[in-house]
């Protein structure tokens, strides 16, 4: 029914008002938001293409929009809640076990357990530096109040309930656990006063152990709750009764410490162990020596473990191990601990008598390289890295270079004899005593004439050298040094070694070439003159120094009971000069050790002793030499008719004497004779009973 307009009808309000149209076309009424009076009578019929109503076009549109808005959210609302309350009674009665996991992730880590370091032996099996196991115990009183409080309500529970023989045995079981758990035996496994523990574990006895509450209110709490110490960094023996007795709450983890049996002899050629600031957590790793050398090879691969913490980040227990750790190969060196520790004290006695800097020697296998002894004084305590500096951890005969002296004197000869100008019975006029070459004056002690081959080694010739020298062309002293091993480092592969420098002088530079020829000019080490000496011991031929003689699974991997060893591969050789020259050479070094030589203190009772002192003034950085400071060296073989061993001393600024034969060769003596002793090497000329104990200071000068 159409309502009628009345005269009394007012305007609704603007924003709900629009006006119509009659017909296309016809005059539209006035403005908008005008209304149109409709007369008596008259009937109005809307257009079929009236235009579409916008949204709160009246008042009945509004409302109908606004209730289903509020229906909508209502219903989002509704939703949220429920999707709440769902997740709520999941989480509380469902997913407990989820939250108890989130919660034990806050007091659990990941903890990287480090692999077992193999051990390093000597040629004889003999230790020289093995990985400890130290044990930490700990005991938990919160896990031992849990145990406790859970054992005495089961107990309840059973004797309350119908006896049964099941019954009877469970209560047996609990009866046996709870006397089990007597903190007295613990006490006395520990020594620690009773009372501390039963502060500890604060243990109730009259509350309801069925109450789950009450229970949680009386377990300890705190720092100290999971993390009372009973043991630390102690002997796995001595803390077996305590870890046998398995008591409650008692938990232990096991580390390594590395340990070197013979700290200061084997210091410098071991090396020695510190913490790393990698990203694993600054594990402990080779940083010197051996243990560097052979890190990879010695610490095996660590493995993964979950364990426990407290409060304070103290490990408390191991809970599973997630990646087993796989050992380290033990690693057996040629070295002698017993040559190691006679060569490290005779080294020792001289530093302090001669009051030197330090002094350094090896001893080496004529017929293989193989590195016997190694060794430098002052040394220091790699199990007390607080004793290190950085004198005393450098390895001498390794890393310091210089210019060695008259040791050099028999690779001069090597080169005259591989030239075929000279022979064993080749002569050379060193009269008057001195030459001038280029402005230099190079002298011998005294004028010697007309000497052979032999007595310039045991006079020590300067001039005879330098005339071989500059008798032959440029290279030929450089090229034969190098053939030697000088100028490049040898196949220890140690951190730090140096390679030395040999020059190459032209043809006009006549004074270079004739100081190198007695060891001046060019700089070498230690183990490059030991090397260039075993290569005449051993017929010419080189054999590159070694220092592992084989590697072995550790017995942690091994299924193998017997365990064999790998033999570690070894350089190849080379023949440097030929056999008879190289004998010739060897034959002509006995006489420095014999009367009218400048090492009489060298001689062994017994043996025929072929070698060559060198003492050579130090180097001033500012330029030239030091006047009054001086390097003094022997280098030997033993014994001469069919060599063994070489043994190479050197003795940094001595403060008493100066001269090689003097201070190093007494300390070759010393070694050599050991050494010959205890592979029992035969003698090699009859016994007289005595030996060389003084000399004149004019038969050792050999400047």
């Amino acid at each position: 029914m159409t309502k009628r307009a009345t005269p009394d009808d007012k305007p609704r309000n603007k924003a709900t008002t629009r006006p119509l149209a009659a017909t296309r076309g016809n005059n539209r009424t006035a403005a908008a938001g005008a209304t149109t009076a409709k007369p008596k009578g008259v009937k109005i019929t809307m257009p079929k293409h009236q235009t579409k109503r916008r949204s709160g076009a009246s008042v009945m549109g509004s409302v109908e929009q606004d209730s289903g808005r509020f229906k909508v959210v209502w219903l989002v609302m509704g939703l949220g809640f429920l999707a709440i309350f769902i997740r709520l009674a999941y989480v509380q009665l469902i997913n407990e076990q989820y939250y108890q996991d989130k919660g034990n992730s806050l007091i659990t880590t990941t903890r990287t357990q480090p692999s077992y370091r193999g051990m390093i032996t000597d040629r004889n099996n003999m230790p020289l530096a093995i990985s400890a196991p130290l044990v930490t115990v700990v005991f938990s009183p919160h896990e031992y109040a849990v145990e406790y409080y859970d054992m005495v309500r089961r107990q309840k529970e059973l004797q309350s309930s119908k006896p049964s023989k099941s019954v009877n045995r469970e209560l047996e079981r609990i009866g046996k656990r709870l006397q089990s758990m007597d903190l007295a035996k613990l006490a006395a496994l520990t020594g620690i006063n009773v009372s501390e523990f039963q502060n500890a574990v604060r243990i109730n006895p009259a509350i309801d152990v069925s109450d789950k509450e009450l229970v949680k209110a009386a377990l300890p709490t705190g720092a100290g709750s999971h993390y009372f110490l009973l043991r630390k960094d102690a002997d796995p023996e001595s803390v077996k009764p305590l870890l046998d007795a398995d008591f409650v709450g008692v938990n232990a983890t096991t580390t390594y410490q590395r340990f070197y049996p013979q700290p200061q002899p084997n210091a410098q050629l071991l090396g020695f162990m510190s913490k790393s600031n990698d990203k694993d957590g600054g594990h402990y790793r080779g940083q010197s020596g051996i243990e560097r050398i052979f890190e990879d090879m010695l610490a095996g691969k660590d493995g993964k473990v979950m364990v426990m913490r407290d409060a304070k980040n103290n490990s408390i227990q191991e809970i599973e191990q997630i990646t087993p750790e796989i050992a380290g190969k033990d690693l057996q060196l040629t070295v002698d601990s017993r040559l190691q520790y006679i060569l490290y004290q005779e080294l020792e006695k001289v530093g302090r008598v001669e009051k030197a800097r330090w002094a350094t020697g090896m001893v080496v296998d004529v017929n293989s390289g193989e590195v016997l002894a190694m060794s430098n004084w002052p040394s220091f305590n790699p199990n007390d890295l607080n004793s290190m500096n950085n004198e005393n951890q450098r390895n001498h005969a390794l890393i310091d270079i210089f210019e060695p002296g008259s040791v050099m004197k028999p690779i001069t000869v090597s080169a005259g004899l591989k030239s075929g100008q000279y022979t064993v019975n080749s002569r050379i006029n060193t009269s008057p005593g001195s030459m001038l070459v280029q402005g230099h004056t190079i002298r011998d002690h005294n004028n010697l004439g007309v000497i052979s081959l032999q007595t310039l080694l045991q006079k020590s010739s300067n001039i005879g050298s330098a005339k071989i020298a500059l008798s032959l062309p440029p290279q030929a002293m450089s090229d034969m040094q190098k053939d030697f091993g000088f100028g490049k480092k040898t196949s220890l592969g140690f951190p730090g070694e140096a390679a030395g420098m040999v020059p190459v002088p032209d043809e006009k530079e006549i004074a270079r070439r004739a100081t190198v020829s007695y060891g001046y000019g060019l700089q070498v080490t230690l183990a490059q003159i030991a090397q260039a000496y075993a290569a005449l011991g051993a017929g010419g031929v080189m054999h590159p120094l070694t220092l592992v003689k084989s590697t072995r699974d550790n017995a942690l991997n091994s299924n193998d009971p017997t365990n064999i060893s790998a033999p570690y591969p070894k350089p190849p050789t080379k023949q440097v000069i030929k056999t008879e020259d190289a004998n010739a050479i060897v034959t002509m070094m006995t006489s420095v050790t014999e009367p009218g030589g400048t090492a009489l203190l060298a001689a062994i009772d017994g043996y025929k002793v072929a070698g060559k002192t060198g003492t050579a003034r130090r180097t001033n950085p500012k330029g030239g030499y030091y006047d009054n400071q001086y390097r003094t060296s022997f280098v030997g073989i033993a014994p001469a008719s069919n060599p063994r061993f070489v043994v190479a001393i050197m003795v940094e600024d001595p403060q008493v004497q100066k001269f090689g034969g003097l201070v190093a060769a007494p300390v070759f003596r010393s070694v050599m004779k050991e050494a010959l002793r205890l592979y029992n090497v035969p003698f090699d000329k009859p016994l007289s009973g005595k030996e060389q104990q003084t000399v004149s200071i004019e038969s050792v000068n050999d400047l």
